[in-house]
This record gives C-alpha cells, structure tokens and sequence, in this order.
C-alpha cells in the first residue's frame, strides 16, 4: 500500500491510497533504510521506523452491523456489568463491553473489522457487487483509555508512554483511523478508504 503524504492529492479528506499486489517471488533484496519522500504535506503521513510485532486477536462485528435481537442483548449485558460494578463499588476501568473490549481491536491491523465510530456503518460493496472487506487498517494509537484490554501485554508498562501508544507517529485526520477496503471476490478490483 502506498499513499501521497498530501490531503489534496485524496478524492475525499485523508492522503490519496493506492494498493499495489506483488508476487513475493519477484520481491529483490530488502531496503535497509527506507525511501521517504523530498516533499510533504503532512508529516503524520509519514511513518517512524519501527519494529513489527505481530499478534493474532479474536475480533466480532460492529455492533450497529448485529442483528436487532443480538444487539439488544448486548446493551442489556452492558448494563448490568455496569450497575454490578456501581453496587460493589468497582472501578470502571475494569468494566468488560463489547465495545471497547470485545468487539473491533484499535491498533494498526491486517484484516478484521471495520469500526464505524464516526459515520456509522456505510455501504462496502465493490462496483462488481461483491461484498468488501477490511484489508488494512492504519491507526493514529495503538491503544486508548477506553480499549486497555487491547494493550499488548508487553506494552502494560508503556501505557504513559506517548511514543510507545503511537510507535509509528502517523495521524489520520484528527487522530482516527484510515480503513482501506478491498473486494473479496478479486483483490484487483478498485479499493475503498474510510476514516474513522
């Protein structure tokens, strides 16, 4: 994936992405320093080098996308966990949601789910017709106060470390997130972004 350091350059808010598919066989030689552009126009759009460390999470839909029924008994669930944690006195922070706990993973991710926390969900269908899906999200944090069961535990003792919740230093419009959207029928087809 490769995308204009510029918001101009974009058809909507956000840098213009596009998405190229290379064999892994015709990959050469890595780069040990990586190429970044002479002319920016918005640092956040460049990423800070910085290690990779990969994990596999357990992920379930966005809530609004649920059936009615489901998403019922997920508010009610909600609820009680909440007035359970006000009658014994709990903390908050240790109140378990779907949303912020169970549902869409924040961080940087390859596949998954798409969070619609600022549009709601909207129509990721390919000119083909066939269904999208989230093939890549690029995220302003890692992390925040609201998703700490999402910190990797190697990270648990970095939380007050603003470097350590944004190891890359891009920032997505005003701290969101950048979802690109690919067709599951062909990945070749034309791809969609959405910031959230």
């Amino acid at each position: 994936m490769l995308w204009c350091p510029f918001d101009a350059h974009g058809a909507q808010s956000g840098p213009d992405v596009q998405v190229r598919w290379r064999d892994s066989a015709g990959v050469g030689e890595a780069l040990t320093e990586p190429s970044l552009p002479q002319v920016v126009g918005d640092s956040g759009y460049v990423p800070e080098p910085c290690v990779l460390d990969p994990e596999q999470v357990v992920e379930h839909e966005y809530r609004e996308l649920l059936d009615e029924d489901l998403q019922q008994r997920i508010e009610a669930w909600d609820a009680a966990a909440e007035e359970q944690a006000e009658e014994s006195h709990d903390d908050e922070a240790d109140i378990v949601t779907y949303d912020h706990d169970l549902s869409i993973a924040p961080g940087w991710k390859i596949g998954g789910y798409a969070s619609w926390s600022v549009t709601g969900p909207t129509n990721t269908t390919c000119s083909c017709g066939e269904p999208m899906h989230l093939l890549l999200r690029v995220d302003s944090r890692e992390w925040d106060s609201g998703t700490p069961s999402w910190i990797p535990l190697e990270d648990r003792d970095l939380t007050n470390e603003p470097e350590a919740n944004a190891p890359t230093r891009v920032t997505v419009g005003r701290g969101g997130s950048l979802n690109v959207f690919a067709c599951s029928s062909d990945p070749t087809h034309e791809h969609r972004t959405s910031i959230q």
